[in-house]
């Protein structure tokens, strides 16, 4: 019979999703050949590969994720570290097919593949289950039992078919990638890391939908936030026959949640670098940031603030100044730093 979710588009659903509209395409508009777009795109990135794996119990912060994104070598426990080397390489990946049509059975399973290889049984990896599987609680109790092996498969391929059919089409974004979500993580059809990839896809439909056309916000935070929520949410609609209703007032809440965050850090920032070639790394951002409230300052200051060093201050400004988003104000001793007018 195929795929057919149960779900009512509420006033309150349509309310969220307009707003959502309205604040990307806000979005869209500010950040056009803005020069720290990149960087804004690494930092979303490494929020993404933070929450999602922290949802499932991995221990790194978010500045030990952001270091690995960097390349950096941090004192961290192997399977942590390689949790969140596989989602960061995942939505790398994820960015380079966000032109392609349809998202097929062969590329959820790739995706699979690159967020559990080196963690799961090579057989495992980017593979339907060969075994039943169950969702327990946090003392070990089966909370649900999803299909079995033998029906992952096909209802895998249905659910596909849904998303790439006219129906699944002409639903908002923000509605298909919920019903999405609920959907891959209810049939479960992997023996580990059904989790990440049903929170993956979700991301990969509003990517290639172009609802989230420059990569900028971390939807998953708001599921991180209040995980027994989203537990909660999650079981709620099974409990309900699988009516997924309450399921997409939820998560288009959390659409426009994070929205409103993206929108408040790009507000926040002020300034536009006035080399088209210059590319402000977080911490440069942070700087700036700092210098917007606290006006001009001595560099011991901003040392003080972040813990630099004299020379790591010096790294940081000389760059922001010659650029010309910054400006020194007085000469040696009595320098201080200050936003350009």
């Amino acid at each position: 019979m195929g795929f057919e979710p149960k779900f009512r588009i509420t006033s309150e659903t349509l309310r969220l999703v307009a707003e959502a509209t309205e604040l990307r395409g806000w979005i869209a508009a500010a950040v056009i050949d803005v020069s720290w777009l990149p960087a804004l795109q690494r930092d979303t990135a490494a929020r993404l590969a933070h929450s999602s794996t922290s949802i499932e119990g991995n221990p790194l912060t978010l500045p030990e994720v952001e270091a690995l994104g960097r390349g950096e070598r941090i004192g961290a426990e192997r399977r942590a570290t390689l949790e969140v080397l596989n989602a960061l390489s995942a939505m790398r990946w994820i960015w380079k097919q966000v032109q392609k049509n349809k998202i097929q059975e062969k590329d959820l399973l790739q995706l699979h593949r690159r967020l559990t290889m080196g963690l799961l049984p090579e057989k495992a990896v980017g593979a339907y289950k060969s075994v039943p599987n169950r969702v327990v609680d946090h003392r070990g109790n089966p909370i649900y039992i999803p299909p079995r092996p033998e029906d992952a498969p096909r209802l895998t391929r249905d659910l596909l078919a849904w998303l790439n059919s006219g129906a699944g089409r002409r639903l908002h974004a923000v509605i298909v990638a919920a019903i999405a979500h609920h959907q891959l993580v209810s049939i479960h059809p992997m023996s580990d890391g059904n989790g990440r990839l049903a929170r993956a896809l979700e991301v990969w439909i509003l990517y290639s939908r172009g609802f989230d056309l420059h990569h900028l916000f971390a939807l998953d935070d708001y599921f991180w936030a209040d995980r027994p929520l989203y537990y909660l949410k999650i079981q709620q609609a099974r409990d309900l026959d699988d009516d997924l209703t309450d399921w997409v007032e939820y998560v288009a809440q959390g659409v426009v949640s994070t929205l409103r965050e993206t929108v408040e850090r790009i507000r926040s920032l002020q300034v536009r670098p006035t080399s088209s070639k210059f590319l402000l790394t977080k911490r440069q951002e942070d700087v700036l940031r700092f210098l917007r409230d606290r006006g001009a300052v001595p560099s011991t200051e901003i040392q003080a603030a972040f813990a630099f060093s004299r020379a790591r201050a010096g790294q940081i400004l000389k760059p922001l100044v010659s650029a010309g988003l910054v400006e020194v104000v007085g000469k040696q001793r009595s320098a201080r730093y200050r936003l350009a007018k």
